[in-house]
């Protein structure tokens, strides 16, 4: 009798786990693997989760959910396209160039460290909006649609190309932040006023693209 039972016993096992296997990889089919982020600088130490960590630093923007979840998990995640090496690459295990420099003075302006208050994804364009929508990027810096759904466009960042064939590269956020808009905009009018974006495109991105200028950002 004892026997008998055994394999039943067995099998029995076997098919929960199997059946559990199935639910797991069914719930995660279509669903896109976000990259890890990377921090700006060396590798350090995982920020504590979002959900339970008491706010560790930056600026306070009530009614602002973005700024919320930055200012818990302590550093700004920013996400750049894979297929710009003009504005973005990666050498030496760290990331370089323009859009780098463009995100230390946004994590600057939030009152974030511009070296450690930063991490990095790198996104392939079938990514990039998505990582807004789920959260994934708090911020998003060229390589995207401006009519793309659920991305609002704070503001171009930058502006290439001769005079009648100009283009645009646009900083994007998730949709219903306007406050966390608002702020972006006017760090990026800051440093263009001040001289820290002509400063950050003569020393990373003119060699590459010397016709690059500042944009107009509404205020």
């Amino acid at each position: 009798m004892w026997l008998r039972v055994v394999p039943r016993t067995v099998l029995g096992v076997i098919s929960v786990l199997l059946f559990s296997a199935c639910a797991t990889t069914g719930g995660e089919r279509g669903a896109a693997q976000l990259p890890p982020r990377e921090p700006g600088t060396a590798s350090r130490s995982a920020p504590p989760a979002v959900s339970s960590a008491v706010p560790t630093g930056g600026v306070e923007l009530p009614g602002s959910p973005t700024v919320s979840r930055i200012r818990s998990r302590g550093e700004l995640l920013v996400g750049v396209p894979n297929d710009a090496p003009d504005f973005v690459r990666r050498a030496e295990g760290e990331y370089r160039g323009f859009d780098t420099r463009i995100a230390r003075l946004l994590a600057a302006g939030l009152d974030l460290d511009p070296k450690s208050g930063v991490a990095f994804r790198l996104l392939p364009s079938s990514l990039r909006t998505g990582a807004l929508d789920r959260g994934g990027v708090d911020v998003l810096l060229g390589g995207f649609e401006t009519t793309a759904e659920g991305v609002t466009v704070v503001a171009p960042y930058v502006v290439t190309g001769p005079a009648d064939r100009t283009a645009e590269r646009p900083v994007g956020i998730a949709e219903d932040d306007e406050k966390f808009r608002d702020r972006l905009r006017a760090i990026l009018a800051d440093a263009v006023d001040d001289g820290r974006w002509e400063e950050a495109a003569e020393e990373t991105l003119r060699d590459r693209r010397p016709r690059a200028r500042a944009p107009e950002i509404p205020r």
